[in-house]
């Protein structure tokens, strides 16, 4: 080999090394690309500082993103950087291009698209670009999602060198969309699972209402006190106004709710029922506000809370008094700002909800003592509506005890014929503790008793708590004394035996369901457990 010979050979060989230097460092320069793109949920919101690490390598006046529609009829201008003219969002697809849809590719260079009749009638053409590096974008290396376009105002400025950087930023690019896809479907099967809950919680709230026109929680009363609270609930339903219920256990706080719910303009929305005296601390709070998938051990998925759930209708709080500080603080920004987050999320979500409360404690002697807010309780107090025990409505007690043994009759095979006026006498002059609830339980127990006769006053079975132990009850006639018939038959059913001695505690309790529990020896959720056990909910 000749002096020029090995002196060609050499240039070529350092020619080559600078080339792949050249490559190397440009390869280089796009590490910024991972910081700049990592954990990105969406290209778009970071695609001028993509533009500006490529320009670094590739030089280019516009770049963008298309997407390929799935009908593969269209793409999609996705992200788009540099330049001033902004192209359509969707551009049909001409048929010289097809073959980049319908067929591998590789890479596409374009000297000067001005000198193709065709590629001037093109959106780039007719902006005046001339040079055209285009790479694809494929998820997972094969499947061909779209193609990353970068476009030059002067002609012949790409270069088969420069393909490699382009596929290199195409592939970084790629990545961030799939995590992106990923994300999406994330969010869309965490809304689809939100929205089957929601759906489930209307079906069950459909069927509770349902249960509320039919059944035993139907408004139901003549006493002028009794109408007198229909009254308030008519008037501040037809507005939008917060309500707090106060009254003894068992005078039917639920039912002038949903009364108030039918009568107002939400009465085509949800009426969800909290009992946060039902629940602990922390399932109180998550059932209350929801929560994302993640927030704790064992959320799995994300699970709307009864705010949502009752979105464009009525949520009732029953035993507000006993909803923890925590929760407290969290409601009263729903009361404020109409405005909450779930537990574990970060979004803001509104709260279209009427709120109605309950309660039978002294609010005012909680906040005393510290342990009820007293914002929160000014907030929930803007209409006031007091419930008379049933003892102070007499008028009502043989009206209502009419209906209960007509729903009592539904379920059972032999129902009562009907009431003595010896056992109506009874009803009249017993104290009602328990209110309507305890007249309900105590006409259900009679009509067994009786196996389908008449009640009399030996199936009336009345707590025999001393009226002097509570002296919000005043004194007044007791029942008449029942004939003796023997001692109290013992059974050897446990569960029946259970199912009595619960009863029993609830009576002397007046229905209070915490002093019961510390009654029997019981959690307030173990109560819980055993009410529903034994159908006493």
């Amino acid at each position: 080999m000749d002096d020029s010979s090995l002196r060609a050979t050499v240039e070529r060989l350092q020619q080559e090394l600078q080339a792949e230097l050249d490559t190397r460092r440009r390869l280089e320069a796009l590490d910024e690309l991972l910081p700049t793109l990592a954990g990105v949920l969406d290209v778009r919101d970071v695609f001028e500082r993509v533009s500006g690490i490529a320009a670094k390598v590739i030089p280019h006046d516009l770049v963008s993103v298309v997407l390929v529609t799935e009908d593969k009829n269209s793409i999609v201008i996705y992200a788009i950087a540099g330049g001033t003219i902004r192209f359509p969002e969707t551009v049909p697809i001409r048929d010289h291009h097809r073959p980049l849809v319908t067929s591998p590719w590789e890479f596409l260079i374009q000297g000067d698209i001005q000198a193709d009749p065709v590629e001037r009638e093109t959106p780039p053409g007719r902006a005046g670009y001339r040079a055209r590096l285009l790479v694809p974008i494929r998820f997972h290396g094969r499947e061909l999602a779209g193609a990353m376009d970068f476009l030059s105002l002067r002609p012949d400025v790409y270069r088969p060198t420069d393909v490699l950087i382009a596929r290199r930023i195409a592939d970084h690019v790629a990545l961030a969309l799939s995590h992106q896809q990923l994300a999406e479907e994330a969010r869309r099967a965490d809304q689809a699972q939100a929205k089957a809950g929601a759906l489930e919680a209307r079906v069950d709230a459909l069927a509770t209402e349902l249960n509320a026109v039919t059944g035993y929680r139907r408004v139901v009363g003549q006493s002028q006190r009794w109408k007198r609270v229909l009254k308030q609930a008519t008037q501040v339903g037809a507005t939008d106004t917060t309500v707090m219920l106060l009254g003894e256990s068992g005078t039917g706080k639920e039912v002038v709710a949903r009364f108030i719910h039918r009568a107002s303009a939400r009465s085509g929305g949800p009426f969800v029922a909290l009992n946060c005296a039902a629940l602990p601390e922390p399932l109180l709070e998550s059932e209350l506000f929801g929560f994302e998938r993640g927030a704790f051990t064992g959320a799995m998925q994300a699970k709307p809370g009864q705010i949502e759930q009752a979105a464009g209708g009525v949520l009732f709080l029953d035993e507000v008094a006993e909803m923890s500080p925590s929760a407290q603080a969290k409601f009263l920004r729903v009361l404020q700002e109409r405005e909450f987050q779930r537990l574990g999320g970060t979004r803001t979500l509104k709260a279209d909800v009427r709120v109605l409360a309950a309660t039978n404690r002294d609010l005012r002697t909680a906040m005393g003592r510290g342990t009820f807010r007293e914002d929160l309780y000014y907030r929930l107090q803007v209409f006031e509506i007091r419930l008379p025990p049933l003892r102070e409505r007499p008028d009502d007690i043989l009206p209502l005890s009419e209906v209960f043994l007509k729903d009592i009759a539904r379920s059972h095979g032999r129902p009562p014929a009907g009431i003595s006026n010896e056992a109506k006498e009874g009803l009249l002059a017993y104290h009602w503790p328990g209110n309507v609830r305890e007249l309900r339980n105590t006409l259900e127990r009679a009509a067994i008793l009786c196996e389908g006769g008449l009640i009399t006053g030996e199936h009336l079975m009345f707590s025999t708590l001393s009226t002097s132990e509570n002296p919000a009850i005043a004194p007044i006639v007791t029942a008449p004394a029942l004939p003796d018939t023997g001692p109290e038959p013992v059974t050897t059913d446990l569960r029946s035996a259970e199912k009595v001695a619960i009863q029993r505690a609830l009576e002397q309790a007046r229905y209070n369901k915490s002093v019961a529990a510390r009654a029997l020896g019981l959690s307030r959720k173990q109560l819980y457990v055993r009410l529903k056990q034994h159908g006493l909910d």
